[in-house]
């Protein structure tokens, strides 16, 4: 046995680790046979593994951690283990799925146990199986072709994968002729420097000609679009006709898929997270994908693209403009449009008429198909003619056919045909609008929904109301305002996975999703039986529900994690808001108050601007909330929009509210309030309404404003000249401090402290700027950051000389966000005016003037200075000529003038080789 060795070394073993699938799910369903399976499952892995010389030194609750000598004798052992069970009588709860990780690596014992390197990545493995499945490492296969016995069992390449917290591995299946090798694509991304187009899980069939015609347009055209319905398989040609291209692309094929997209803003980003762009504060995501491609020849799919068809016409035009070697394939229900493109329409299957049953490629994919859910599955003559008619009947549409072929593990090929016999509705002369790929399915979806019991048809229904992803106790909460036996909403979610209507969603156990076909088709169902607005609107109650969740948590050391959790959440949240604000503005209002904090330290979120929406409504200032309501409408505004007397009104607005009744914005309204007179220069009334709000939050107990209130009291103070008092306000909120747990808070602290030593040790404040910027990180809070990088480059610009420290104020401009940080920016600009006049570049002084007078914020007794040098120096005439040019400019422009203005600089002093003080600038 593996465990003789001694417990002082490491040594080289090979882990097998186990999993059963959806435990969780049967344990609630069968809670008392479920115990009796789990010991026979005990009992079938441990007697497989110890007969393959194996120790299983471990239980993980539903699993078994194994430990052996040989890599093969681990493979054997889970090929054994699944034997026995698909041969086991399992009572009430059927045969429990297992999924299997086995990697090669350094172990150590430990007492009894094992540790080391190894086991994470076999759990990892695991983790990213289907049920059934057997993954292993590279390392583990590489041990095994070193072996050189015989084996009973074959390894097929997956691909390279990337696991979170381990290096990328190459993933291969074990696979047998009497076990299940057929899988969805495994957990994990498969991706590399050189494309991330998708391992092929199956077969491509038919499509032979269509290549061809596509490798002749790509002599004439580097832009082309695959256009057709919905279903007639235009995503699979057109990677197979990349991957056919690829070889020429030394920069690799890269596919985008667009199909969860919502908004035009999100075009961008997702073609730079499938380029593995990493972001970069203030810098666009457009601007990176065009950096990256510029020079590069690579393909570029572009899948989906009817999802927000105007703004993939504005990028696919400005990449093809602007990367002279890049190859662009697209696919859409719907033509681009822009210049350049070739069209290919993508057509059904052909049918083999001429050919005979069994050899259209239709029938070839029906069968292949079917042979996934039943190998033992061997068409007779009579059975490929049936087929034939079964392709026919789905007008040879290959996902109609897919979705077909999947019912073979429940009905027989009579009752398939008798599901399709109706025609589908649109025929393909109207498959050119946008609702095609709905209609081009109903028929199928129709039969599908038939097929399920009356459970899970009640479950679809209810389910058809999310957007994205969403959570299986989301799932239950809507399901059970009127389904409250909850076994019965998860046995049939259970069903519509296996249905193929739902699927598990990548990156969470029991996260899901719906296509967007079958959440339509499910809506016109609850719809037909008058529950549509009913479950929507209990939908929105269970999101409220989920944002107070998520509000305690964001006041928690848990931030982080609800930051995330909202913005992976956006989409069921803002189907939830959009549908309460016209039916049920108190819900919108249960919606939208509990984000306060999260969208006061992410300013330029969606869920910013729900305030405003929600109190332009009639009614809404009787809203138990309208207070904060209106405090978030003016903190948006502000800050969004650098509108100060809108922010202003709602201020007032809010302050009546308060003043009239017993609602109140527990602080936040006055802290607002103290925000505004900030930014605009007023001192005094800063501080005023800063410790109002210290007061009225600790009468209500809300620890959040009242830290924050007093940290930006202090800082003000401290800026005033009143350094006793600030610090004074420091001591207090450091003993209020102790007991905060979230992040931010930690950072306003040290904010705080860092704003009174800035007149003490400008160094020591820097290093407390520091600390709060790490807190910021460590909450999410990446506002919160910028704001205390823009203090710390001015403590750091004001030890340099005037090159050095323009060059840090413009860096610092780069990076901060052009939405919701408008006074950081112009903050930013502002300090820009002092070295720009020592450098004597009085007219770009001018021009920056201009364009401050023009903006929200005031000058500070600095750059009234620097205005008053370049004025004399230039004189009031040329001055003021400058200074009407740089009125006209809004904030991108501004921000545009400073950022050439440094790089000509740079320029400048490279080419009078003025040395290592210009160095900085470039």
């Amino acid at each position: 046995m593996v465990r003789t060795e001694s417990s002082a070394c490491s040594r080289e073993s090979t882990i097998l680790t186990t999993d059963v699938v959806s435990s969780t799910a049967l344990l609630r369903r069968y809670p008392n046979d479920m115990m009796a399976a789990m010991d026979l499952h005990d009992q079938i892995l441990h007697a497989a593994i110890r007969r393959r010389s194996g120790d299983p030194f471990r239980h993980t609750g539903d699993g078994v951690l194994a430990i052996f000598e040989r890599p093969r004798d681990a493979v054997l052992a889970a090929i054994d283990a699944q034997r026995e069970m698909r041969g086991a009588a399992w009572g009430p709860t059927g045969r429990l799925q297992i999924r299997f990780g086995i990697h090669t690596g350094l172990t150590r014992a430990r007492g009894s146990d094992f540790f080391g390197p190894a086991l994470p990545t076999a759990t990892r493995l695991q983790s990213a199986a289907n049920a059934d499945q057997i993954l292993l490492s590279d390392v583990t296969a590489e041990r095994l072709a070193i072996d050189r016995v015989q084996t009973p069992f074959e390894l097929s390449d997956l691909g390279e994968h990337h696991f979170k917290g381990i290096e990328p591995i190459r993933v291969y299946q074990v696979c047998t002729l009497d076990l299940p090798s057929a899988f969805p694509p495994i957990g994990g991304k498969r991706e590399t420097a050189g494309g991330n187009l998708p391992a092929n899980l199956s077969s491509f069939l038919g499509r032979e000609r269509e290549l061809d015609d596509l490798g002749r347009m790509a002599h004439e055209s580097r832009l082309i679009t695959l256009v057709g319905p919905g279903g007639i398989g235009k995503t699979r040609l057109a990677i197979e006709f990349a991957r056919f291209l690829e070889s020429s692309f030394p920069d690799g094929a890269w596919l985008v898929d667009l199909s969860a997209l919502e908004r035009g803003s999100e075009v961008w980003p997702a073609i730079a997270e499938s380029l593995l762009i990493l972001p970069l504060p203030g810098v666009e995501r457009r601007i990176q994908v065009l950096e990256r491609l510029h020079d590069a020849r690579a393909i570029l799919l572009m899948d989906n693209c009817e999802h927000v068809l105007d703004p993939i016409c504005d990028a696919v035009t400005e990449l093809g403009s602007t990367c002279g070697e890049l190859f662009l394939i697209n696919t859409s229900r719907r033509t681009l449009g822009v210049e350049g493109e070739a069209l290919y329409q993508v057509s059904s299957l052909d049918s083999g008429s001429r050919d005979g049953p069994g050899k259209s490629a239709a029938v070839r994919l029906f069968v292949e198909r079917s042979r996934l859910v039943d190998r033992r599955f061997q068409p007779t003559p009579d059975d490929l003619a049936l087929i034939q008619r079964i392709c026919a009947n789905l007008e040879y549409i290959p996902l109609a056919i897919e979705i077909a072929a999947g019912h073979l593990r429940r009905l027989t090929l009579e009752s398939i045909e008798d599901g399709v016999a109706k025609p589908l509705d649109l025929h393909s002369s109207i498959f050119r609008r946008r609702a095609g790929r709905q209609q081009t399915l109903r028929q199928t979806l129709e039969w599908s929904y038939d097929l399920l019991d009356p459970n899970s048809r009640q479950v679809l229904q209810r389910l058809s109301v999310f957007s994205g992803s969403f959570h299986e106790e989301q799932a239950l909460a809507v399901c059970a305002g009127d389904m409250p036996n909850e076994s019965d909403v998860l046995s049939g979610i259970d069903e519509l996975v296996e249905s193929s209507l739902l699927a598990r969603d990548v990156g969470g156990h029991q996260l899901f999703r719906m296509l967007q076909t079958v959440q339509a088709f499910g809506r016109e169902k609850l719809d037909e039986a008058g529950l549509l607005q009913t479950v929507e609107t209990r939908h929105a109650e269970v999101y409220a529900a989920r944002c107070r969740k998520l509000s305690r948590q964001i006041a928690s050391v848990k931030e982080a994690s609800a930051v995330i959790a909202i913005y992976d959440e956006l989409s069921n949240l803002r189907a939830a808001f959009e549908r309460a604000l016209t039916r049920d503005l108190k819900l919108a209002a249960d919606l939208a108050a509990p984000l306060f904090l999260f969208n006061y330290s992410h300013r330029g979120v969606e869920t910013g601007k729900w305030y405003e929406r929600i109190m332009a409504r009639p009614g809404a200032d009787e809203l138990e909330q309208a207070p904060i309501l209106l405090a978030g409408a003016a903190g948006h505004v502000f800050h969004d929009e650098g509108n100060r007397k809108k922010a202003a009104a709602f201020i007032e607005r809010g302050f009546q509210i308060e003043a009239a009744g017993f609602r109140s914005s527990q602080g936040w309204l006055s802290g607002v309030a103290g925000q505004v007179a900030q930014w605009s220069g007023d001192t005094t009334r800063c501080i005023e309404h800063h410790m109002t709000a210290v007061e009225q939050a600790r009468s209500a107990s809300n620890t959040t404003c009242e830290i924050m209130s007093l940290c930006m009291a202090a800082f003000v103070k401290a800026r005033a000249g009143d350094l006793d008092g600030a610090a004074e306000l420091v001591s207090e909120v450091t003993q209020i401090g102790q007991t905060a747990m979230q992040p931010t808070l930690m950072g306003y602290i040290h904010y705080a402290r860092g704003g009174v030593e800035s007149f003490k040790d400008p160094n020591k404040a820097i290093d407390e700027y520091q600390t709060s910027v790490e807190w910021a990180n460590m909450g999410g809070n990446h506002l919160g950051t910028h704001r205390i990088k823009h203090l710390i480059a001015d403590l750091q610009a004001a030890q340099a000389e005037p090159t050095e420290a323009l060059a840090i104020h413009v860096r610092l401009l780069i990076d901060l966000p052009k939405h919701g940080a408008t006074f950081y920016n112009w903050s930013t600009i502002r300090s820009l005016l002092s070295p720009l006049v020592q450098l004597g570049a009085d007219e770009d002084v001018a021009v920056l003037a201009g364009a401050l007078m023009a903006s929200p914020l005031r000058l500070d007794r600095s750059a009234r200075n620097a205005v008053h040098k370049a004025k004399d120096r230039l004189g009031d005439g040329s001055f003021e000529l400058a200074a009407a040019r740089g009125s006209r400019f809004d904030l991108a422009e501004a921000r545009t003038y400073i950022i050439d203005l440094w790089r000509s600089m740079g320029r400048q002093s490279r080419q009078d080789g003025s040395g290592a003080k210009s160095a900085g600038m470039c």
